[in-house]
């Protein structure tokens, strides 16, 4: 599909360290799987979702161009690249594993290097491990404030909870951040 086929296209990229579960939120958003066994991201992977977002009354057509990054990407120069064109990041740390949400500082200077535009959520993933959860809900939503996130979510890819919330919450911030764009876009194929 061309960006033509869409109101609005954006780029939503998923930063996190290994194993914090961004292939799985984004299998379980686009085609509602959960894929059980681990495989690393060597580079990036993206699929593309369409959704309809409510703005004004109307409904607007949205092509979500979401791309897992790699954990690697970090320290590669080649990550750069991915970073171009960025409207949107979520920022993924696993529950379990308190080392995770350390890492994310590096990941959001690197975004801001490169995408200065781009708005970011805090995701804690693996909220359906709860015996071996090692980072509350409380140190989440501090993290959300010294990082300078604009909204903060717990997710499970595995049971799907508040996925496609996280998603399409992000997706509805970036029309009306859009607005104007989208607008002119829409008026002019009503021509």
């Amino acid at each position: 599909m061309s960006q033509i086929d869409y109101d609005f296209l954006a780029k939503i990229l998923l930063l996190g360290e290994y194993r914090v579960g961004k292939s799985s939120m984004v299998l379980r958003y686009v085609e509602n799987r959960f894929p059980g066994d681990y495989m690393a991201t060597i580079g990036a992977n993206f699929l593309v979702k369409t959704v309809n977002i409510p703005f004004e009354g109307k409904s607007f057509k949205v092509g979500l161009q979401i791309w897992d990054i790699g954990g690697h990407a970090r320290s590669s120069q080649v990550g750069r690249v991915f970073f171009q064109g960025v409207s949107g990041a979520l920022l993924v740390y696993d529950l379990t594993r308190k080392k995770t949400l350390e890492k994310l500082p590096l990941w959001v200077e690197q975004l801001k290097r490169y995408s200065t535009e781009s708005r970011m959520y805090l995701v804690g993933n693996k909220n359906d491990l709860v015996d071996e959860r090692q980072i509350s809900k409380e140190e989440g939503e501090d993290a959300k404030k010294q990082l300078d996130m604009i909204n903060f979510f717990e997710t499970s890819a595995k049971t799907g909870d508040h996925i496609q919330e996280t998603f399409e919450d992000l997706a509805q911030l970036l029309v009306t951040d859009n607005r104007d764009k989208i607008l002119d876009v829409t008026r002019g194929s009503e021509k």
